[in-house]
């Protein structure tokens, strides 16, 4: 594969999953909500997005809705869990569990002789964010990476932005410790339904790029993109730090890169494609062990410095 190519698909892959790990870091690492609706969000965002445009919507507006209905199963995972005390797992798995269900409805939508579908592929006619910005001569996937790179670079800075303002270091108080935001009159309950909320619907964005790059999505395309997320997450962290909120969130972001490096790379000198997760397993274990080996080589050097 050329090497232009491989940098292609490295950032087509990767930047959709820049704002997937980002929306699962806000609630696995800021909240300390171990969210599940994750590949349920990324699926209802997507369908939804490519289901508007394929019936002659418009993207950017499709792209938003898609967000949104990823914050709705947001919305529904933190009032599980805050309104009717189901344990933060159970409610992250009913939400996923019925977002399929809801999808096949939603991309049912695109026939005209069936309720459910599996799939929605977009005409060659049909608009996306990225078409709006195809160039003659200019390679239309560089373009496709340039649209993406702006959409999470301002994302970024947005969620960045919000969980600096008062109510956003509120949700990350509720996160470090829930009894004393309480007892700073915090509303415990309202910022973790806010911040699963917002998580989902980076997620939702998320689906909706991936829906629009791809031009295709089905209910089985959001399968390991949890995984994806998380990897992305200990990558980031294990290589670029957490020293401050702001490089957490970079280090989240580029985790994410770095992980879609490794893996196109891995394909490109002929890894099989079919044992695919089984390099996931393996990244995630490297990445969960990168601070044991960090710390064993800082412990043998300060042994060598004391004996010299």
């Amino acid at each position: 594969m050329p090497l232009g190519e491989l940098i292609i698909n490295i950032f087509t892959s990767a930047l959709p999953c820049c704002l997937l790990a980002l929306g699962i870091f806000l609630t696995y690492r800021l909240l300390d909500f171990a969210d599940l609706t994750a590949e349920g969000s990324f699926l209802v965002g997507g369908a939804i997005c490519a289901t508007i445009i394929f019936k002659g919507g418009n993207a950017f507006l499709a792209t938003i809705i898609g967000a949104l209905g990823g914050a709705l199963c947001g919305l529904v995972t933190g009032l599980l869990n805050t309104k009717l005390r189901i344990p933060k797992l159970l409610s992250g798995i009913i939400t996923m569990t019925a977002a399929t269900s809801i999808t096949l409805l939603i991309i049912g939508a695109t026939k005209d002789n069936s309720v459910f579908a599996n799939l929605v592929t977009l005409h060659a006619t049909d608009h996306t964010i990225f078409s709006y910005f195809f160039i003659n001569g200019i390679n239309n996937r560089i373009v496709e990476v340039i649209v993406m790179a702006i959409t999470v670079i301002l994302v970024t800075l947005l969620v960045y932005y919000f969980f600096g303002t008062e109510y956003g270091m509120a949700i990350r108080a509720t996160g470090m410790n829930a009894q004393m935001a309480r007892a700073q009159g915090i509303n415990s309950e309202r910022a973790t339904i806010v911040c699963v909320a917002i998580s989902n619907a980076l997620i939702g964005m998320a689906g909706a790029l991936f829906a629009q790059d791809a031009r295709s999505i089905d209910i089985k395309s959001s399968s390991g993109f949890l995984v994806v997320g998380l990897a992305s997450i200990l990558i980031g962290e294990a290589i670029f730090g957490k020293k401050s909120f702001k490089n957490w969130i970079i280090s989240v972001v580029l985790g994410a890169v770095v992980y879609f490096v490794i893996i196109n790379v891995a394909i490109a000198l002929g890894f099989p494609t079919q044992l695919k997760n089984l390099l996931y397993a393996v990244l995630i274990t490297i990445a969960l062990c990168i601070p044991l080996i960090k710390s064993l080589f800082k412990k043998k050097g300060g042994v060598i410095h004391a004996r010299n």
